[in-house]
């Protein structure tokens, strides 16, 4: 039984970590003068092609690291996969150009069915 307690609760963490999509280099990645390159036209992000018709909740995190402490901050987004990373790449972009060291994650929150109700969960 306990083996199978410990499945279930790893295939659980598993589920959560693949279901996260993120930018592991952060603003490390705009060091050396590259500058983020966003295509609305091709809904491309840095070459990355991302959804640009289905708007839905995304929850993202930026984490900060400032002197050895790290800071999370979570906010809730109605917007479509190529807008939400087009904000979260041009966040990476402006962190690098102050010296900040930020990287980012995102998750869909399927429990939050409108623009409304996403925003709302801000407060």
């Amino acid at each position: 039984m306990k083996k199978f307690i410990y499945v279930a609760i790893m295939a659980v963490v598993t589920l959560a970590f693949s279901a996260c999509k993120s930018n592991f280099n952060g603003s490390d990645y705009y060091q050396d003068g590259k500058t983020v390159v966003i295509d609305a036209n091709k809904g491309t992000v840095n070459g990355v092609k991302y959804d640009t018709t289905t708007e839905k909740c995304w929850m993202w995190t930026l984490e900060e690291k400032t002197t050895g402490v790290a800071v999370k901050f979570d906010y809730y987004v109605w917007a479509t996969e190529f807008e939400l990373v087009s904000m979260c790449e041009t966040e990476m972009y402006e962190c690098s150009r102050s010296g900040r060291i930020a990287s980012y994650a995102y998750i869909h929150m399927p429990s939050l069915k409108s623009a409304d109700a996403c925003e709302n969960a801000n407060n």
